[in-house]
């Protein structure tokens, strides 16, 4: 058997419902809709997002209102907590697309019109490298996402399914053409000197991208769940991130020293995650206390970072 991909923007947009179940056969330039896509290109973007799988194994998924109950109760203490004319900031991390951190923002900055939102990832762009009718898309530390060659776009850093042999051929094939190239650390050089062409792949949401051009409040950027911004925010969110089906307990816990020390104190930290059986959220928020951590309230079944949090040492 033989799956083939989705290649062009209009080939995509025509095959309605079909796209998607596409999964990483839905060429990952065609997140690239411009600045002021349709409806049906945001979709679009959505839906091909939803399935796109990073080299380290993570899931990009999110969908619209996902952390709707979490978002009202953070709403509710920092309502408590921070006067409405106060500059309070807030950092979002981990947040794939930044749909739900749009989503976020819209509700503090009516509440809050003075504040600052930062939301963050770890990857917000992808690079396409194309020549003679084929390319690569490739994070941008160099290592190779997918290869797409009308009328294919299969995976490169997963493999494809066995249903699909053709499909792994071609895979294969182009995986082992990629490693001859042989790029090197300056690999975005090295590959426009062999004639490759470059061409950039927001992986940010056309809308959460909006938001941005309009309000200088609000602002995307790349930065990990370790970085450490010494006091630098009033709100931290971790949502689907710091949990033990990504990290081992002493990175756990080195998330949570990076959150402790970049809060004020009194800050809030929002932690938790989303269950995959019936997309319930399950979070705790933690105020700074000292040295320590101050539970304000549990959403659902709460947080494994909670025990892992107030169980060590705050600094």
């Amino acid at each position: 058997m033989v799956k083939f991909g989705f290649c062009t923007q209009e080939q995509y947009l025509r095959a309605g419902e079909r796209r998607r179940y596409s999964g990483a056969h839905a060429a990952y330039s065609l997140l690239d809709v411009g600045e002021n896509p349709s409806e049906e290109q945001v979709r679009a973007f959505e839906d091909i997002s939803f399935n796109l799988r990073t080299s380290n194994g993570t899931f990009r998924t999110t969908f619209r209102q996902r952390f709707h109950d979490v978002d009202a109760a953070a709403m509710k203490w920092m309502e408590q907590l921070y006067a409405a004319d106060s500059e309070v900031e807030i950092q979002d991390r981990a947040v794939s697309n930044g749909l739900t951190s749009r989503e976020w923002a819209d509700r503090i900055f009516q509440k809050f019109p003075q504040a600052k939102f930062e939301a963050s990832d770890i990857l917000i762009e992808l690079i396409e490298l194309s020549r003679g009718g084929e390319a690569y898309i490739v994070e941008p530390d160099g290592r190779p996402l997918q290869y797409v060659k009308p009328p294919f776009a299969v995976s490169l850093d997963h493999p494809e399914s066995w249903r699909y042999p053709i499909n792994r051929l071609v895979a294969l094939r182009a995986r082992k053409r990629f490693a001859k190239l042989d790029l090197g650390n300056n690999w975005t050089e090295a590959a426009r000197q062999r004639g490759w062409r470059m061409r950039r792949i927001p992986c940010v949401h056309p809308q959460a991208r909006e938001l941005g051009r309009r309000n200088a409040n609000f602002q995307f950027r790349l930065r990990s769940v370790f970085d450490e911004t010494a006091g630098a925010c009033d709100v931290l969110r971790t949502m689907n991130i710091l949990n033990r089906s990504y990290f081992q307990a002493k990175d756990l816990m080195r998330g949570a020293r990076a959150v402790f020390h970049s809060l004020r104190p009194g800050g809030i930290w929002i932690v938790g995650r989303t269950w995959e059986h019936d997309y319930s959220n399950h979070a705790s928020l933690l105020r700074r206390s000292g040295r320590g951590w101050e539970l304000l309230e549990r959403i659902g079944a709460g947080s494994e970072m909670e025990e892992i949090a107030m169980g060590g040492e705050g600094a």
